[in-house]
């Protein structure tokens, strides 16, 4: 039961603090579209009969629609120019083909797709549905934001931040909860890495490869278990669903940056022989030292990593099954003032928790990271036909991660400092059913296994090695009722982590439920709101680490003796979908055992203290964004948008701030889209962040400038695009409140960059 006692006075105090958010969606439009022209699209698979089960999308626009009973669709104003249609189908394969339409045009278009099932992902779209605010980053706006990290590519979208630890590491931060809170996947399941250990380990995924990126956020996310945070799914299409439209589809990409003389280059290429696909594709960046305002060049700030997948899948016409390969190395350096203390030093005496003294001997250096990791995927998936049971999934995935910390000494030798190593698999079957016209749903199991160590320099122990087994079962069920749409899902884990020198073995058993209602109160309006129960075991690490890490510039200590963590989530908002387009919504997270990183003064000549604790803590804040069409000229459309989010969080008992707690943060953007050009100029306010946890450093507020300008020439079926970004054109000093190392590293400096993509 949700503890009302503590959320509803949480969204009293938070309401004061949203009137700009409201502002914002209440903006209304200058002006309506003008009359463009119409495109009717057939579908229809070899034999010459109508597809229906598909959807379909003009590339590069904001049209897409799911084909009507008759296997038809169709998209009214849309701009004069030339496009490239492709349909995308449940049942039928992919297909692709070229149109142009002018003002007051009618254009008629009929798609054959191949007779290839590709069965749609449930992972994606059961998220999706849940009635909680979710956002999506795909196509030629991935493509211009993708920075080295997965957390800088998705900060600044709304309630999302970055755990900035230089530019080679950092993981996304949502609503403000990081680390383990916040499920990192790979087309379903984890990305088998150590970056929920400390945020200067990058995770082991590659947002330049990515087909889209989709952030969940709210009760929604208790379907992938321990995700109390958020959820953050990548799909690279390693492992072909359908076969391909035509003989051949793939992409080249180029790109280079000043701030840190970025040269990447990238590519993939998928094709068919017969009912076999095959994906492959790669990635190599290379960065120097990156620039930062005033200060020049931040040294130990360079990026050397690479990236290579192969794919194959036998795909028939009721299912596919296939596999994927692949490998990432990524070298980056960890800025910062890095001091090794070893022994032998004239240093006072001191003794840690289990009475042991040390000695200690100081040494400057640079810490970098060598991470490699080598990654199997399996996918499988069956149409079961139109009973009770629709289809079924599976997804599979074995990862072999390692990474070293080397300190990197002004003679050129060098140290390892430490060592992690993840070896991991985890997977995941689902079945999809639909019980009655109104009503559908899944339920399914997953699996996990995890050995995970850490050894310090000399071979010491860091994290002792520990292994971790996970068992889930869940379901989620789906009802409509004319102008209302009701939700509930639930789920069960248990799990048992053990861990080398402890003599008890921990055992958790948590019990997660949500529901969720959405009420349509006019043609473009809806409300929705949610609820949910969620608990989360401890990690492995936040259970028995113990001794030093450099590259958190600290001594970090688990506690064995935490309990699971238990949030109860609201998120309760209005959507609009006419003119304005947008959403707000308001969200409390009560903690009954908030697990946290705690800091503690440095002693003399020493390195400051990190230990993990538990008590009861709240989070509230609120999203909003929305956008409206100013006004409509030729084959053109300028769009203006708006976007904020807050959160405020801190410990139950005495009101003390947490953390690493992201400031308010409100933007705004003026955005030109037609059939050749395309351009965007945002503003963004990050806010001084001045209520701050005990020994944390307040932050000043600073202003984002961005823009980009782009250009697209269609040739058939192939499409380039170059497009030029800048980033942060006024060159701010800023620095992010949620960086463990704001002291010593800003934020990158100015910054242009010119992308270069051919699509075929």
């Amino acid at each position: 039961m949700l503890r009302a006692t503590c959320v509803l006075p949480s969204i009293a105090r938070l309401l004061p603090s949203c009137g700009v958010a409201l502002a914002l969606l209440a903006t209304p439009s200058a002006a309506l579209a003008q009359q463009g022209g119409e495109i009717r699209i057939r579908v229809v698979d070899a034999q010459g009969q109508a597809v229906t089960q598909a959807q379909v999308r003009i590339r590069g626009t904001d049209f897409a629609s799911r084909l009507e009973d008759n296997g038809e669709a169709r998209f009214r104003d849309v701009p004069a120019g030339d496009y490239v249609i492709e349909v995308t189908t449940e049942t039928g394969g992919r297909g692709i083909e070229a149109v142009s339409v002018g003002v007051g045009e009618a254009v008629e278009v009929t798609i054959t797709v191949s007779a290839a099932i590709g069965v749609a992902d449930i992972v994606v779209s059961l998220a999706a549905e849940l009635y909680t605010p979710r956002d999506v980053l795909r196509g030629a706006d991935l493509t211009a934001r993708t920075e080295a990290s997965l957390g800088e590519t998705l900060a600044g979208r709304p309630g999302v931040s970055s755990s900035y630890h230089g530019a080679g590491a950092s993981r996304p931060i949502i609503r403000g909860l990081g680390g383990s809170r916040i499920r990192v996947l790979e087309s379903g399941v984890g990305s088998g890495d150590a970056s929920t250990t400390s945020p200067d380990h990058a995770p082991g995924v590659e947002a330049a490869t990515a087909d889209r990126i989709e952030v969940i956020r709210g009760p929604a996310t208790l379907l992938y278990g321990g995700a109390i945070g958020g959820v953050v799914n990548i799909e690279d299409g390693r492992v072909p669903q359908r076969l391909p439209g035509s003989s051949a589809t793939g992409s080249v990409t180029l790109r280079g940056g000043t701030v840190g003389r970025e040269r990447n280059v990238g590519g993939r290429f998928d094709g068919a022989v017969g009912n076999v696909a095959y994906h492959m594709s790669g990635l190599y960046r290379n960065t120097g030292d990156f620039r930062v305002p005033h200060d020049g060049i931040l040294p130990n700030t360079s990026i050397t990593s690479s990236r290579v997948a192969v794919g194959l899948s036998h795909i028939g016409s009721r299912g596919f099954v296939g596999v994927s390969f692949s490998g990432l190395g990524n070298d980056y350096g960890v800025p910062g003032e890095h001091h090794h203390h070893g022994e032998g030093d004239d240093h006072e005496e001191e003794e840690d928790d289990h009475g042991e003294e040390d000695d200690h001997e100081e040494e400057d250096g640079n810490i970098r990271i060598d991470l490699r990791q080598r990654r199997a995927d399996l996918m499988a998936g069956r149409d079961l036909g139109d009973g009770f049971f629709n289809s079924v999934n599976l997804r599979f995935g074995l990862a072999d991660y390692q990474h070293s910390e080397l300190l990197l000494h002004d003679d050129g030798d060098q140290d390892v400092e430490a060592r992690f190593f993840n070896n991991e698999w985890e997977g995941r079957l689902e079945v999809r059913h639909q019980f009655a016209r109104p009503g559908s749903g899944a339920f399914g199991i997953q699996a996990r296994h995890r050995n995970f160590q850490a050894l310090g320099e000399g071979q010491e122990v860091l994290i002792a090695p520990a292994t971790t087994t996970t068992f889930a079962a869940f379901v989620f069920e789906e009802m409509r009722f004319g102008r209302a749409g009701l939700q509930a899902g639930a789920r069960i884990e248990s799990q048992r982590t053990s861990a080398e020198g402890f003599p008890a073995r921990r055992s958790f058993l948590n019990m997660s439920g949500s529901v969720g209602a959405e009420f349509n109160v006019a043609g473009d309006m809806s409300l929705f709101l949610s609820g949910a129960r969620a608990e989360r075991a401890p990690t492995s690490d936040e259970l028995f680490t113990s001794g030093q890490h450099l590259a958190l510039l600290a001594n970090e200590f688990g506690n064995p003796n935490l309990s699971s963590e238990v949030a109860y989530t609201v998120d309760a908002g209005v959507r609009l979908e006419g003119p304005i387009r947008g959403e707000l919504s308001f969200f409390v997270n009560s903690f009954d055992s908030f697990i946290y990183r705690a800091i503690s003064d440095a002693p003399d000549g020493g390195l400051r203290e990190l230990r993990w604790r538990q008590a009861p803590a709240v989070f509230r804040g609120f999203e909003v964004q929305a956008s409206t069409e100013i006004f409509h000229i030729g084959d053109g459309h300028l769009v203006l948008d708006a976007w904020g989010d807050y959160v405020r969080a801190e410990l139950s008992d005495d009101n003390e701030p947490l953390p690493q707690i992201p400031p308010l943060s409100l933007g705004t953007g003026l955005g030109w889209s037609s059939p050749t050009w395309r351009g965007r100029a945002s503003v963004r306010r990050i806010g001084a962040q001045n209520r701050i946890a005990p020994l944390e450093t307040a932050t000043d507020s600073y202003t984002m400038l961005d823009a980009n300008v782009g250009y697209r020439l269609v040739q058939g079926a192939v499409l380039h695009d170059i497009t030029l970004y800048g980033k942060n054109l006024t060159d701010q000093e800023a620095r992010n409140h949620t960086s463990l190392i704001k002291e010593f590293v800003p934020l990158p400096g100015r910054e242009i960059r010119l992308i270069y993509q051919l699509t075929f």
